[in-house]
């Protein structure tokens, strides 16, 4: 088959690259040796590579340290020092593994007492020649937690306190956020974001990481909105965003968060349908004209209400359960809509994206909403709705007079 065919040159030429990565690490190793770099002008071996060979200085300087471990030298009176990690060599020479399992076996090596060694790098080397590099990792940790499981308690702990989190405004707006944390504790994160990360329908198209990063902020609405943090400056922890009235009205401008993020009005009428968010509005003089209504949020019966109807997000062909929702108010409070049941319905977050920045209107039929899509989606604009809650449970297929997801 042509499939099979191109993926054994791919391996064959894989196999060859890491044949010639062994040669080039014992060409280095002999330049390191002769005093090559000083001969040169070059202050060490890895500023020389990196000026002629034009890469990173850290790749320079791990090239360097992969040569001086696989092979092996003399010392000034001519005593043999023996390779560091011979077996690792051998498989690299053949192409078995490849220099990333060789920084696995190297960083692995460093950590543990010099009687291991032999034992250890056997092991990881048989290992690498089955798994990638990631997994040869773990592998690793779970070896080092049989030799040395006080060393392996202990990294964990250190591994907390290296742990940090920071947010950095971009020239364009963006916040790049930039961390690290212990393995343990990442997997808590991970297993708060996983359910919130799925895909929202059939017609979800957004990336893992753009999904991921989604979650994040859902989660921490949510937590908002459970009044479970403890408070903040003698208050409840909650988003406050202030613009002017006619900004909100006519959608222009910009409006500020406490946190100094700047946002567009059609953002804050989204964000401000269903969550611990006021908004506060300003008059002309800059006054505070209203400073949120709390009747505007949806209180636990009219929530029921909407969960009992809806039985999730109502955005056509939408899956998603009523835990993932927020409350719309198909007309904004800020333009006279009411906060009830009857002018509500539930929409996860990507379809309250959806529908707050795309023509996409709402209207209510016999209590049922009904979506009118933009002229794009359908030239027809022919009412649809979401039958994927109720479907099953009342086992009819929908009507074909009225289109649905």
């Amino acid at each position: 088959m042509r499939g099979q065919q191109l993926l054994d040159e791919l391996h064959a030429r894989e196999i060859a690259i890491r044949k010639q990565q062994f040669e080039q690490l014992r060409l280095i190793k002999q330049i390191e040796d002769e005093g090559i770099a000083r001969e040169m002008g070059a202050y060490s071996t890895p500023v020389l590579l990196r000026g002629r060979l034009r890469i990173s200085p850290g790749d320079a300087r791990r090239r360097v340290e992969d040569a001086n471990a696989l092979f092996g030298s003399a010392t000034l009176t001519g005593q043999p020092i023996e390779p560091q990690i011979p077996v690792a060599a051998r498989a690299l020479a053949e192409g078995v593994i490849s220099r990333d399992h060789i920084q696995v076996v190297r960083a692995t090596l460093k950590k543990l007492p010099a009687e291991h060694h032999a034992e250890v790098e056997q092991r990881l080397v048989e290992e690498g020649a089955a798994f990638d590099p990631v997994k040869l990792s773990k592998i690793a940790t779970h070896i080092r937690a049989y030799v040395q499981p006080e060393q392996v308690v202990l990294n964990e702990q250190q591994a907390r306190k290296r742990m940090e989190l920071s947010m950095v405004e971009d020239l364009d707006g963006m916040i790049h956020i930039r961390g690290q944390l212990s393995p343990e504790c990442a997997e808590v994160l991970k297993a708060a974001l996983s359910p919130l990360a799925k895909p929202a329908g059939k017609d979800d198209v957004r990336s893992a990481a753009r999904r991921w990063a989604e979650a994040l902020v859902e989660l921490a609405n949510r937590v908002l909105d459970s009044d479970t943090l403890p408070q903040d400056g003698g208050r409840r922890p909650h988003l406050a965003v202030t613009i002017s009235y006619e900004q909100l009205r006519q959608q222009i401008g910009l409006g500020h968060g406490d946190f100094g993020a700047m946002i567009t009005p059609q953002t804050i009428r989204q964000i401000a349908c269903d969550a611990g968010i006021t908004p506060i509005v300003l008059n002309s003089e800059g006054q505070p004209l209203d400073v949120g209504r709390e009747e505007r949020l949806v209180t636990k019966a009219i929530r029921a209400a909407l969960i009992a109807r809806d039985k999730g997000c109502s955005f056509p062909g939408c899956d998603r359960p009523p835990e993932w929702t927020d409350a719309h108010h198909i007309i904004h409070w800020i333009d006279g809509g009411i906060t009830s049941a009857e002018l509500m319905t539930l929409l996860c977050r990507y379809h309250h994206t959806t529908v707050h920045e795309q023509d996409w209107e709402i209207v209510m039929r016999d209590g049922i909403p009904y979506y009118i899509p933009p002229a794009w989606v359908d030239p027809d604009r022919k009412p649809i709705r979401n039958t994927m809650h109720t479907a099953v449970e009342r086992g009819y297929s929908p009507s074909s007079q009225v289109r649905s997801w």
